[in-house]
């Protein structure tokens, strides 16, 4: 005699009108005793183990409850502000506070809501939130990486939820592919690739899936993942976007930051172009980023920022071309950031547009013959991941 115990078929309990036949009277059936669905585990000699009581975050790889985590966030930010460390006006959002305490952004968004309901923030629309107190009339942007946010264990001794697991080797994988494009198309091994980082397949396609919605990589009829070329083509249409998108952004931006720090990046322009020695290439680096990255970041419109940076193709090429050919004179980039600047300083966003245009206008036609030059050469060595298809 089998273990089930006897009880009506699936069929005939989901519809019983549809077994009982022309003319049959309708009586309901009964619902099968609790102990039948269980009937067909019994015969396992194997234990189960319990299910894990959870809920939604991470930690450590392992699933654990949220609320706990947005205490410890919204006690430490209540400690800051009420030992200075904050101190009034300074704005804060929470992609970039996540980022500073690498934490998932959920806890951190959970947090600031709190904050602002008791008051100690203010919710300002379009710009996140900034901390409340005396001479607090618009939100200023701070490099949060300046100031001692250190987040702590909680009271179990449960750290703090980690950011999304594809986060920490997003930017490389990315580097690696616009430092290859230049030299052909490339094909990314989704295997290698997990196995380079020791993370899964799930992690992965989170990668590429990032990657994809920035253009930066796409699918061929074989589901492969391809990259590449950075053609003269693609170069192009690149610019002709971001020569409307990074103007706006950057004039948005003027009265964001701090003007002590557009002074102090203006200084660094004058000393540069006024002293004898040339530039190194992470000097030029620095002061690319001035512009295009810390000016262009504190746009109030998230959206508009991070569509600039998958554009700037342009950057990717002058670092290669530093790189394999030689570092080039950048006295004429010196003098177009300083223009910009001397508009942003002097609060004209009309004219520190239009002198960004002039300024993308002729990096791109830099970036064109740079890329010129490029195409002669093989292809260096590229990641594992990486296989050369043309």
């Amino acid at each position: 005699m089998s273990g089930r115990c006897p009880g009506p078929s699936r069929a005939r309990r989901r519809n019983p009108l549809r077994h009982a036949g022309r003319g049959a009277t309708y009586l309901p059936v009964p619902r099968a005793p609790r102990h039948w669905k269980r009937a067909k585990f019994a015969r396992s000699k194997t234990p189960r183990a319990p299910a894990p009581r959870c809920a939604r975050g991470r930690w450590n790889g392992l699933r654990v409850k949220n609320h706990t985590y947005y205490r410890m966030v919204e006690e430490l930010l209540s400690r800051s502000i009420a030992q200075g460390t904050l101190p009034p006006g300074t704005q804060l959002m929470a992609s970039p506070l996540a980022e500073r305490l690498s934490v998932s952004r959920s806890p951190v968004t959970r947090a600031l809501k709190a904050l602002a309901d008791r008051g100690v923030i203010l919710e300002v629309p379009g710009q996140g939130y900034m901390v409340a107190g005396p001479g607090a009339d618009r939100p200023v942007r701070r490099n949060l990486h300046d100031i001692d946010l250190t987040l702590g264990p909680d009271p179990d001794g449960r750290q703090a939820p980690v950011a999304p697991s594809w986060e920490p080797i997003l930017d490389e994988v990315a580097a690696q592919v616009l430092n290859a494009i230049p030299f052909g198309t490339f094909m990314v091994s989704e295997t290698v690739l997990g196995a380079h980082f020791g993370v899964s397949r799930t992690v992965v396609r989170d990668v590429l899936s990032r990657l994809h919605g920035q253009r930066m990589v796409r699918k061929d009829r074989q589901s492969h993942w391809i990259t590449g070329p950075l053609s003269a083509r693609r170069l192009a249409d690149a610019h002709e976007l971001r020569r409307q998108i990074e103007p706006l952004a950057v004039s948005c931006a003027i009265g964001q930051v701090p003007r002590a720090d557009l002074a102090a990046m203006r200084e660094r322009l004058r000393a540069a172009l006024a002293g004898p020695a040339p530039l190194t290439q992470p000097q030029i680096d620095a002061f690319e980023a001035d512009l295009h990255d810390t000016c262009v970041a504190a746009a109030p419109n998230r959206l508009l920022a991070d569509t600039v940076r998958p554009l700037q193709l342009a950057h990717v090429v002058n670092r290669l071309f530093a790189t394999y050919i030689g570092v080039h004179d950048a006295g004429a980039m010196l003098a177009e950031h300083r223009l910009v600047f001397d508009h942003m300083l002097i609060g004209d966003a009309g004219g520190a547009a239009a002198a960004l245009r002039f300024h993308l206008d002729a990096e791109h036609d830099r970036a064109r013959a740079r890329l010129k030059v490029l195409s002669i050469f093989d292809a260096p060595e590229v990641a594992a991941y990486l296989s050369r298809i043309h």
